[in-house]
């Protein structure tokens, strides 16, 4: 009988696992390391920036740290694609649109500006 109890146990136990949904918190389905930055040196004034996400979800509402960022020129293409929030020195990639797979890029003259990942959203199914 206990042997009976214990199996019958244990099956509840593992269909219970199935059925009731993981957790997805933001740092566990898609951490900061998997939005990839990469700013390349063009030419004497002009950079390039990339931002990439590789993670399976979608992001979007993405925001990167760009200090100095107002002394930056931008071209008037890529001014849909990064945009200063009120010279808080944090700047909206792609006007808070979706972020997937490939990469969106855009230049800038000036001095470099650091930029690094501040936050995001996360939409995954």
């Amino acid at each position: 009988m206990g042997r009976g109890i214990t199996y019958t146990f244990l099956c509840f136990i593992v269909l219970i696992s199935l059925v009731i949904p993981k957790g997805l918190s933001d740092d566990h389905a898609c951490p900061p390391k998997k939005i990839e930055i990469v700013q390349t040196y063009t030419s004497r004034t002009e950079w390039k920036v990339s931002v990439k996400n590789t993670c399976i979800c979608t992001v979007y509402n993405v925001q990167l740290l760009c200090p100095k960022f107002e002394a930056a020129v931008v071209s008037k293409k890529d001014q849909s694609l990064i945009s200063e929030i009120d010279k808080s020195g944090k700047c909206l990639l792609n006007k808070g649109g979706v972020l997937v797979g490939e990469a969106i890029s855009f230049a800038y003259t000036g001095d470099r500006v650091d930029f690094a990942l501040d936050t995001y959203s996360i939409a995954c199914s």
